[in-house]
């Protein structure tokens, strides 16, 4: 009996190893995400995240981003203080993120060169409300590395921002968003 259970245990161990070992992660810790309000009044709300982590596993097509609030600066230091303590409470919520997975990745060949359309399918979780979606994007394989950008509004009361009546002309409901990403691969061992 002690025989057949380290069999079974080994294979487990073996299979386990295996998977992870032909797992092709891809990564970066210094992705960017854009965002700006175009608001009725001519002062834009703006702010720009360079330091944006992102996983990709091209086995799964699973996809996590992770987004320090904080991390936003904007071109004015009020505009900054008001984005963190009223509308984001980036203290008590201090990261979006978005969790999901490529669903075409299956069907590009990511050996090769080139730029392809991709669809993104996840949840994104601002304030901690998440919100399921489904976004367009583009994927480039650049000799080995897999740069994905996309855009896309945010509607503030899917993850209950709430804009004071006092500057609703100065901040819209939909927030527009952009990022960039470029994932290299990364040791799974």
């Amino acid at each position: 009996m002690k025989s057949l259970l380290s069999t079974i245990f080994l294979a487990i161990f073996w299979l386990g190893t295996h998977q992870i070992a032909q797992s092709q992660k891809y990564l970066t810790r210094n992705g960017y995400v854009h965002f700006k309000s175009n608001a009725e009044v001519d002062d834009d709300v703006e702010a720009v995240n360079r330091s944006v982590a992102c996983a990709l596993d091209i086995q799964t097509g699973e996809i996590v981003f992770n987004v320090l609030i904080k991390n936003f600066t904007f071109r004015k230091a009020l505009m900054q203080e008001h984005f963190n303590e009223n509308y984001m409470e980036s203290d008590k919520y201090p990261r979006a993120t978005y969790k999901g997975r490529i669903v075409n990745l299956p069907s590009i060949d990511v050996s090769k060169n080139g730029k392809h359309k991709i669809k993104l399918e996840g949840t994104l979780t601002i304030r901690d409300i998440p919100k399921n979606r489904t976004d367009e994007a583009e994927l480039e394989i650049k000799d080995g590395t897999f740069i994905i950008t996309s855009a896309f509004g945010v509607a503030c009361a899917d993850h209950n921002i709430k804009i004071p009546k006092l500057v609703a002309d100065k901040i819209a409901e939909v927030i527009d968003v952009d990022f960039r990403v470029e994932l290299k691969e990364t040791s799974s061992k």
